[in-house]
């Protein structure tokens, strides 16, 4: 929940609690004074009438009624934030689940890496895991940031079809300038799914939390 947000239901619910407070302050003021005309020949004039008190009552319902929509209006704004806070752009899940479906679009991935495949001085090639679903290979045409496996990062790119007479269009790189056995990474990889990646940014270091 941002901070607006939470300031913005505190002095709701605060309005609201000193309004009901000061309502039922006056219903039991009334009943007080009806119960003390009770005990006279009869009300005086001006006095307050069982009508008076049913009227207070069904006011101070109401106003219950209004602070619960109120509360309710509050709390899916903040929850909205606090989402949007979360990164409401992070593929993971669904492209883990399905990736095929995504072929030809832009996703933000945030996984772990699971293999170092290769880094050379022009790019790299990894493969990140979810907590569902296969591996799924990244390239990066960009000189390698410093990654490392069991790294958690968070990839921006494109996700193709691998193809090996498409390689190079399709990753801007040539496979003998990233791959010392390309066969070997085709022979695995080749009508799979993979992201070629715009930018890659390390989320969290292997062990930083040993």
């Amino acid at each position: 929940m941002s901070t607006n947000a939470a300031r913005t239901t505190s002095t709701g619910r605060q309005r609201a609690g000193r309004t009901a407070t000061a309502l039922a302050a006056a219903v039991l003021g009334m009943g007080g004074l009806a119960a003390c005309s009770d005990d006279s020949a009869g009300p005086e004039a001006g006095g307050v009438t069982a009508e008076d008190l049913q009227q207070v009552e069904d006011d101070l319902a109401g106003l219950d009624e209004r602070v619960g929509v109120l509360e309710d209006g509050l709390g899916t704004d903040a929850d909205a934030g606090a989402g949007d806070a979360l990164g409401a752009d992070d593929d993971t899940a669904a492209v883990f689940e399905d990736s095929q479906s995504y072929v030809g679009q832009e996703v933000t991935v945030s996984a772990e890496i699971s293999e170092m495949v290769t880094t050379t001085d022009v790019g790299s090639a990894f493969r990140i895991a979810g907590e569902s679903g296969d591996p799924i290979a990244v390239v990066s045409a960009s000189p390698p940031a410093e990654i490392d496996a069991n790294d958690v990062v968070q990839v921006t790119g494109t996700v193709v079809q691998v193809q090996r007479d498409s390689f190079e269009q399709d990753f801007g790189i040539a496979e003998d300038e990233l791959f010392e056995d390309a066969d070997a990474w085709f022979q695995e990889e080749d009508g799979s799914v993979a992201i070629s990646a715009d930018s890659i940014e390390v989320l969290q270091e292997q062990g930083q939390n040993d």
